[in-house]
């Protein structure tokens, strides 16, 4: 009698073309692999943002869609340990550090949610046409420095030198472009800047003492998962007593003077459409890498009171977020 009613609704299904649901025992649902470089509380609102863009467009974890997200804490071995496991679990689409995971696979689709600047750093050859296996949302980090430059002048009294703190390993060029390029447009600024590259946080100890020594009057953060894991760290004692600046809103909340950047939160948002053309079976490399169209400056009210600094009203009038 059991047989026969399940082959009734079996029947039921295949004539009105209803689907089983996830609970459905044998089902398997398309899976996204997220190997995060910092912790589980430092990519909250990001993961947030990302499963935003999913449930618009119709993607449900668990329900339709599995996303397993393995965390590194900051940790660069127990990041590529994530990544080879996730790949031995053969999910459909790898998310995280670009460079990361084109290192680790050629045939694993990739979505990235914010390049510093994919065709800088040699990840593709193109942003219209990516090839490989590789696609989703660049920052252009690249291209805002001038403006981040310009902004510094703005904000801070009298600025002149300037340090920038970057991880020596988060890019290809990386080395390359503060050592060469940046310094160049920081004359351009009339700012001369120092360069402290770091490998990991215990390279923080020695930034404190470059700073000590060079004094300078701004410390600006190159964006990185190294820096981000670090950034309280960063801006309350590494360069305590002198403004931070970088990228995303949330090195602002976490302390820094100022950002200016992309909204990072709508570049999750929309990696989420990259994923869903993937799964509809479009080839990364034929998916155009997206520019941003929009960039946020979000000022700290409150570290500027505490630094002693006074922001002109036409700067405040300007930011899309101003924390008091």
């Amino acid at each position: 009698m059991i047989k026969f009613i399940v082959r009734i609704i079996l029947s039921s299904l295949a004539l009105t073309g209803a689907h089983p649901t996830f609970a459905d025992e044998g089902r398997n649902l398309p899976t996204v692999g997220f190997a995060i470089p910092v912790d589980r509380a430092t990519d909250a609102p990001y993961q947030k943002a990302l499963r935003e863009g999913l449930r618009e467009l119709g993607y449900v974890d668990g329900k339709n869609i599995k996303i397993i997200v393995r965390y590194s804490n900051g940790n660069a071995d127990q990041l590529h340990k994530n990544i080879k496991e996730l790949i031995a679990l053969k999910v459909d689409i790898l998310m995280g550090d670009p460079r990361e995971l084109k290192e680790a696979t050629t045939t694993i689709p990739i979505v990235s949610p914010a390049m510093s600047d994919p065709v800088k750093t040699g990840l593709v050859a193109s942003l219209a046409h990516p090839g490989g296996n590789l696609t989703g949302v660049s920052a252009q980090s690249f291209d805002i420095v001038p403006k981040q430059l310009e902004l510094a002048k703005e904000v801070i009294p009298g600025l002149r030198h300037i340090c920038i703190l970057f991880d020596e390993h988060s890019d290809f060029d990386m080395g390359a472009f503060v050592h060469d390029q940046l310094p160049a447009l920081a004359r351009q600024a009339g700012v001369t800047v120092c360069t402290i590259p770091i490998a990991d946080s215990s390279g923080l100890d020695v930034a404190r003492q470059v700073i000590l020594k060079e004094r300078p009057q701004a410390l600006m953060l190159w964006n990185s998962a190294l820096i981000t894991q670090h950034q309280r760290r960063i801006i309350h004692s590494v360069a305590k007593g002198i403004p931070v600046f970088g990228e995303g809103p949330a090195l602002a909340r976490a302390g820094a003077l100022f950002t200016y950047s992309v909204d990072d939160y709508y570049v999750f948002r929309r990696s989420a459409a990259y994923v869903d053309k993937i799964l509809k079976g479009a080839n990364p490399g034929d998916l155009p890498i997206e520019q941003p169209t929009k960039f946020e400056l979000v000022v700290n009210l409150k570290t500027a009171k505490e630094l002693g600094i006074t922001i002109a009203e036409s700067i405040l009038l300007r930011a899309d977020e101003v924390i008091r």
